[in-house]
């Protein structure tokens, strides 16, 4: 594209972005053009609008972008916006105080990128997050049946009455509890499923063999971990006040499991990606723009982070916004060992 069509299609995303309102050759030579007529203007419009990269939504309106406009503005001609110390303080302070279980720290992940993007934000917990146990109680409560009280990293808590094939005291149980607090609190499940591994057959292998089935299904869940968060952002856009609009959108942040595939699907392997309208295989999604990122503790253990808004999305600080709420999630992440 030449670089006059380039300067044009940049104004126009921006004054679009900006306004809602369709462009018009007046405004862009007011406030970008000022060397060039509008006559010139009109007709570098006329053939971008040709070219598929604006469209005109009434015949005495002016432009606005395409989806295949915004992809040509975000492949060829954003440039990130700086974010604001302001903004950076408040992503900072918001994710220092976030919980350290998995479940809290993602909840806040999402809260803030909806909040400095002003967008939908959903984040996935990272694939792979293991669990970590900090504390085992077993208490008597007849002689076959214990109660096995498990305290997971995070102060996540697990109760579970389990059959045991031989009764046992207070006095052995307490016993018990003692030897698996030294040699397993603090440990990953891994570890803890290679003791049960080493165990020999008895209440000890029972009593192991049950913590790590508790620490198993803590981590199915926390794969399956999608929250989301601003859909009240959503409402405030002029594309979203058509209330069947909204409801599409919302059908696809509720079904969770649809949305933990979705989101794997779209990120792929990359550490950015921007999906654009009609890109979108979700029919619900084909009116909005998803951008999406990864963080997590490791190159190993990775969740996504991204937002859903409507095309006319301010691609440049929402992407350098998102990047940063990411940064701060890992490293919160890596020091809480999620």
């Amino acid at each position: 594209m030449e670089s006059r069509k380039q300067a044009i299609l940049r104004a126009v995303v921006h004054e679009f972005t900006t306004s809602a309102v369709p462009v018009g050759s007046q405004a862009l030579q007011s406030r970008y053009f000022v060397n060039l007529s509008s006559a010139t203007i009109r007709s570098e419009l006329a053939e971008l609008a040709e070219a598929g990269y604006l469209a005109q939504p009434h015949t005495s309106a002016g432009r606005i972008p395409t989806d295949h406009g915004y992809r040509y503005f975000v492949d060829f001609l954003m440039d990130l916006e700086a974010v604001p110390e302001s903004v950076r303080t408040y992503i900072r302070d918001e994710l220092v105080k976030a919980p350290s279980d998995v479940q809290g720290l993602v909840e806040k992940v999402a809260m803030t990128a909806a909040a400095v993007t002003q967008n939908a934000a959903v984040a996935s917990a990272p694939q792979g997050s293991q669990a970590r146990m900090k504390h085992v109680d077993v208490v008597s409560l007849e002689p076959t049946e214990v109660l096995l009280i498990l305290l997971l990293d995070g102060n996540l808590l697990r109760q579970q009455v389990l059959h045991v094939s031989q009764p046992a005291t207070q006095v052995a149980l307490t016993r018990l509890t003692a030897m698996l607090n030294q040699s397993l609190a603090g440990r990953l499940s891994e570890e803890v499923r290679r003791h049960y591994q080493n165990s020999e057959l008895g209440l000890e292998k029972e009593v192991v063999g049950s913590i790590v089935v508790a620490l198993d299904q803590y981590e199915k869940g926390a794969e399956n971990l999608v929250v989301h968060d601003g859909v009240r952002n959503l409402v405030r856009q002029p594309e979203f006040a058509e209330s069947s609009r909204l409801q599409q959108v919302l059908e696809v942040l509720e079904e969770t499991r649809y949305l933990t595939v979705l989101l794997r699907e779209l990120i792929g392997e990359s550490d950015l990606q921007i999906v654009i309208g009609s890109e979108n295989t979700s029919a619900q999604l084909q009116g909005c723009a998803v951008v999406l990122t990864s963080y997590g503790p490791s190159h190993r253990l990775k969740g996504v982070l991204g937002v859903i808004g409507p095309t006319r999305m301010a691609y440049s600080q929402t992407v350098a916004r998102l990047r940063a709420v990411a940064h701060a999630a890992s490293e919160r992440m890596a020091e809480v060992g999620a």
